[in-house]
């Protein structure tokens, strides 16, 4: 027997039940939490909405299975910030592993290393990520000693060559690249410069590497060129736009509802729309259930499903499942729910796969009975 929404519901809630038992080991509450470093933080890769709901209702299904990495000398967290900060808005317990570094640039060092290592990221990600290396193993080695500085910059630079498969060269341009970005940044804030590394920005190397040099005499000017180039630059205190001919019934949305914290930057499904307001489907995360909201237009922004590929993946296979037509009624009620949803359990995942597998299952048979038919109609004739 398939699952309705309720029993979705009260599945994931008795999950987070067991998750928190007391006998836990290494648990962590918010009393003897890691510090959270402003520096260390603006090196992570922020999550995009979905990623981050992603992470969020796995978290609250199965629990933070990964243990945060802690600065052992500083307590300071310096892996995690992503599931900590899920954790502790849940009260759910979390482990952690401590590493022991002799200085802030040290930590800096293994943190961009750990992003490198098991980041899917834009080459434009990949070179700001190594030339910040490059310049934090140059702050390392003495910076501008006048006896040897310049040879320690060229040790260190066919040291990151050959640790990351490149040449010297390129890592003295994405020196100059992660610069610049950082430039930017100074400019926009961390945001802009996300939006830099992700592309979201719509900026080429090139370009970046010369709004940064305009800065150093047109800071204005330059600040004024990002706004204009940057199309998801939003106005400070401004809410996003989104015309009414562009929501439309399933569509992916963020809201933007400053007063309402709880929803405020989410994402949701849109269920329909009206003159003024749309309805929009979105998870209610303490209950773990999905739960109709209803906005003006002006708080929701169309987000296109390609830039979240792993959402649109599951969407496409819901839709082929659609198409087939060989559903029955608690299929079609358990699809229509994942539908609703911009972040997917491994509960709910395995469910999917169930109905696909039923459906190739059926699919199969049914070419089966035809193989035969045909070989009947042969023996007769």
């Amino acid at each position: 027997m398939y699952p309705t929404q309720e029993t979705l519901g009260n599945e994931q809630r008795q999950s987070l039940v067991v998750l928190l038992d007391p006998t836990s080991k290494r648990r962590h509450t918010v009393a003897d939490s890691p510090q959270i470093d402003p520096e260390f933080k603006a090196l992570i890769p922020p999550l995009s909405p979905s990623e981050f709901a992603t992470l969020e209702a796995s978290i609250l299904e199965e629990g933070c299975r990964d243990p945060l990495v802690v600065w052992t000398e500083e307590k300071i967290l310096i892996d995690g910030h992503n599931r900590y900060a899920i954790c502790t808005a849940h009260s759910i317990p979390y482990q952690t592993v401590e590493k022991s570094f002799d200085s802030r640039n040290a930590v800096k060092v293994w943190m961009l290393l750990n992003q490198l290592g098991r980041r899917n990221l834009t080459s434009e990600s990949v070179s700001y990520l190594r030339g910040t290396c490059y310049e934090l193993a140059k702050q390392s080695h003495g910076g501008d000693r006048k006896s040897s500085g310049h040879f320690d910059h060229l040790k260190t630079e066919e040291k990151l060559g050959v640790q990351f498969k490149v040449s010297p060269k390129t890592i003295r341009r994405d020196a100059q690249f992660a610069t610049a970005v950082d430039t930017l940044g100074s400019i926009g804030g961390n945001e802009m410069k996300w939006k830099i590394l992700t592309r979201s920005a719509g900026l080429t190397k090139k370009e970046v590497l010369a709004l940064a040099n305009d800065a150093r005499s047109r800071r204005a000017k330059v600040a004024q060129a990002l706004q204009e180039r940057c199309q998801t630059v939003e106005p400070e205190n401004q809410p996003p736009i989104a015309h009414q001919l562009t929501l439309k019934c399933g569509s992916l949305v963020e809201v933007y509802a400053p007063d309402r914290p709880e929803l405020h930057h989410r994402l949701g499904r849109i269920d329909s729309v009206g003159e003024k307001t749309a309805t929009v489907w979105m998870q209610h995360v303490p209950t773990c259930t999905i739960q109709l909201h209803t906005f003006k237009h002006r708080a929701l922004t169309v987000v296109p499903l390609e830039s979240e590929p792993r959402l649109k993946q599951v969407c496409d296979r819901i839709n082929r499942l659609f198409e087939s037509g060989n559903l029955d009624p608690f299929e079609v009620e358990i699809l229509n729910l994942l539908e609703q949803r911009v972040a997917h359990t491994p509960c709910e995942m395995q469910y999917l796969e169930q109905i696909e597998t039923r459906y190739r299952t059926k699919e199969k048979g049914e070419g089966e009975g035809e193989g035969r038919e045909g070989e009947g109609e042969k023996g007769r004739i």
